[in-house]
């Protein structure tokens, strides 16, 4: 189950989808959706996920989207650009995980000590 449509990722561009990017925008909703409920293994109700979740899956797809495919590394002073066979940029960014941490479950450790009276 995809937390964000196609109109949504299209209200955030402010301006309709191209035919050509229809395709790999529903993919990529389905992808990042996956990220999203796989870091969020916290307790959440699956049945109204927060919305926060369809606010990173959209951030992340239009993220995804401004990547050209076999694109490795692109700046923009001086001009570089890097092409390899395959470009990884789909994964959850920083910022995406900052704003989902609260629906993360929490692992620690507590010390325990054990004192005589």
């Amino acid at each position: 189950m995809a937390f964000a449509t196609s109109d949504d990722v299209a209200a955030r561009l402010g301006r309709p989808l191209a035919e050509d990017e229809a395709t790999r925008v529903s993919a990529f909703l389905d992808d990042a959706s996956a990220f999203v409920t796989e870091y969020c293994n916290g307790t959440w109700d699956r049945a109204t996920p927060p919305a926060i979740f369809r606010t990173v899956v959209c951030g992340e797809v239009i993220r995804w989207l401004s990547v050209a495919p076999g694109v490795i590394l692109e700046r923009t002073g001086e001009l570089e650009t890097q092409f390899g066979q395959t470009a990884s940029n789909q994964g959850l960014s920083r910022e995406a995980t900052a704003a989902l941490r609260k629906y993360r479950r929490k692992v620690g450790s507590l010390p325990l000590r054990r004192y005589d009276c």
